[in-house]
């Protein structure tokens, strides 16, 4: 009833469209600020906002969904130190990336951050943080027992499981030699680095990394992104519109990428020169291996900071093409480079293809390509809303997730500056900044939800990498965020819309035991929903690789259909929703993830 009445409310007195446009899905109102000098048309919008709130000022989300910050509750103590000795350097402004996976085959997401050090000879002791989940809401850390504290200056993680054990190996970007711990199924690690043979460059500031299949042999590789290089006479401060800071890339040479090929015996060999991908003139953060153009072979792209992003195209044959330009997603559409932070990859208008979303700068605004088909991109940011929104703030971490499980993908961003001192700039910009949560309305727009999504969207912070889990099984996507300078922001999903889900746990067995680069395609009520599971991504970041699909109403999928990487193919019919299961790759039956119940480790 107060719906039909805000409608009647809100339409302009004489029924002509106006400046000033307010959208509610289906219902449009608009008005221009001379007509608000008529107090009877000024009364009607006053009453029109206070009947309806949020929803007819463009937040018409479901309201119930809350996030809720459970970081002291779930026992996560972790404090991200950048180490910086007064003024911070550009190195010191970059971090965290945080990353997740089941390493000990629980059947529940754990977590590890990242970490800066003491690199100015201070006595100050830091190290990374290996978080175990307990199945109980709770996380202990066991980063001593695991051994994985990090050995540098960190920025990044990623998981993947090179050797195909069945337990995720762990690599950390750091600054100088990265490290590459193998998982000894046991709960601890080893320091393999040097007879992998991945350390990367000295003086390198190492970033995104992911690993993926790329020559669909079964074994996955590593691709790493380098920065840029801080040499000893490199300039470390920089007056930027009368602001004493650090400096930006540009002044900084940049840092060359690797990739790294798996040799199946443990070593791995830098082929980035033979694949065709060596790029002296990169400035890479975050990465992703994905198919975009349907052709069963992942492509890799790079995000570059201030330079053109790079899209390199696999020709089946070990090599690779940079297509970025020629795909349309290099450059905005407005032929301007990117200061690009995030890559994800979703389908957000479920036809049936990979979209890209890339953040950016402040005032440069957000941006998210549409995949065309045959290879092609076209940014739509503007029609889906996102342009505006995101311009007075600087995003990181984030991507597509689909937060209400109504089989729509909706859009979280961690926002934070990289300028400490531009506070005191006359602008007015913060430092630390509300993230943003953005709810997919399945037509067409993305619709901005921040103020309605509960406890977890109050506070600012200087946020960086972002992680997407379902850290407690129930159903409902998580996410942590990596926060520079800060402890982490772990946020509760309460759902509440009482709408269903479905999960896979894929494991491969002619392809790469952890299925990156397969597909997962679903039919539930009508709606046809699809997942590519790839590693990196977000900013230093690595989400949950089991695939999640909200189904709204319905409580059965009508079909599933997966795409592995060696070819193979397999369908369900008439699957059950609102359950785990695991899909090995060439059975034709499903089963339940398990999910055990025991004690927390102890941290000794």
């Amino acid at each position: 009833m107060i719906y039909e009445l805000c409608v009647v409310l809100a339409m302009p007195h004489n029924g002509r469209s106006r400046r000033g446009h307010i959208v509610n899905k289906s219902i449009q109102a608009t008005w221009s600020r001379q007509e608000c000098g008529r107090p009877r048309l000024c009364l009607v919008l006053i009453l029109s906002v206070f009947l309806c709130g949020p929803s007819l000022l463009g937040q018409a989300t479901p309201a119930s969904v809350q996030f809720t910050n459970v970081t002291a509750r779930a026992g996560i103590k972790f404090v991200h130190y950048p180490g910086n000795k007064g003024i911070a350097i550009i190195r010191e402004v970059m971090g965290p990336g945080v990353c997740v996976a089941d390493f000990d085959g629980d059947g529940w997401q754990d977590i590890y951050f990242v970490n800066g050090r003491d690199l100015y000879n201070r006595g100050i002791s830091v190290r990374n943080a290996l978080y175990h989940n307990n199945g109980d809401g709770t996380f202990t850390d066991v980063t001593e027992k695991a051994g994985v504290p990090g050995t540098g200056y960190a920025l990044g993680c990623v998981w993947g499981d090179y050797d195909n054990d069945g337990f995720p190996d762990l690599f950390v970007t750091q600054y100088g030699a990265n490290v590459l711990y193998h998982n000894n199924g046991d709960g601890t690690f080893t320091d393999v680095t040097a007879k992998a043979g991945v350390a990367g460059g000295d003086r390198v500031l190492h970033s995104g990394a992911t690993f993926f299949d790329y020559d669909r042999d079964g074994k996955l590789d590593l691709y790493v992104g380098g920065y840029i290089t801080i040499d000893p006479d490199s300039p470390r401060y920089c007056d930027l519109d009368g602001l004493y800071t650090n400096c930006p890339p540009r002044v900084y040479k940049s840092a060359p990428d690797v990739l790294y090929h798996n040799n199946g015996d443990g070593t791995f060999t830098d082929v980035t020169s033979a694949a065709g991908i060596y790029q002296p003139d990169g400035k890479n953060l975050s990465v992703a291996a994905v198919d975009y153009d349907d052709d069963g072979w992942p492509d890799l792209f790079v995000a570059n900071d201030g330079i053109n992003a790079y899209l390199y195209h696999n020709e089946h044959n070990g090599t690779f093409t940079e297509t970025g330009l020629l795909a349309g997603m290099a450059l905005t559409a407005r032929g301007k480079t990117i200061a690009a932070m995030c890559l994800s990859f979703g389908d957000y208008d479920n036809d049936g293809r990979l979209d890209l979303y890339v953040s950016d700068f402040q005032k440069s605004s957000d941006h998210i390509w549409h995949n065309e088909g045959k290879g092609s991109f076209v940014e739509v940011s503007d029609q889906l809303g996102l342009t505006i929104p995101t311009q007075n703030v600087l995003s990181f971490g984030g991507g597509f997730f689909d937060y209400d499980n109504d089989g729509w993908l909706d859009l979280f961003i961690a926002n934070g500056h990289v300028y400490p001192e531009i506070e005191q700039s006359p602008q007015k910009i913060s430092f630390k900044q509300i993230n943003s949560l953005f709810h997919n309305d399945g037509k067409g727009k993305l619709v901005e939800t921040t103020k309605l999504a509960g406890s977890g969207f109050q506070t600012p912070y200087a946020g960086r990498g972002v992680a997407f889990a379902d850290f407690d099984n129930d159903g409902n996507v998580d996410l942590v965020v990596g926060n520079h300078g800060d402890p982490p922001l772990l946020l509760h999903n309460e759902g509440g819309t009482s709408n269903h889900f479905v999960n896979f746990k894929l494991v491969g067995t002619k392809s790469n035991r952890g299925a990156m680069g397969a597909r997962v395609r679903i039919r539930a009520g009508g709606l046809s929903q699809m997942r590519e599971i790839y590693g990196g991504g977000s900013y230093l970041s690595q989400s949950d690789l089991r695939v999640n699909f909200g189904l709204g109403k319905n409580t059965h999928v009508e079909s599933v259909e997966i795409s592995w990487p060696s070819g193979q193919k397999q369908t369900f019919k008439n699957v059950e929703a609102d359950k785990f299961y695991a899909v090995e790759e060439g059975k034709d039956e499903l089963t339940l993830q398990r999910f055990l119940k025991k004690p927390a480790p102890t941290t000794k």
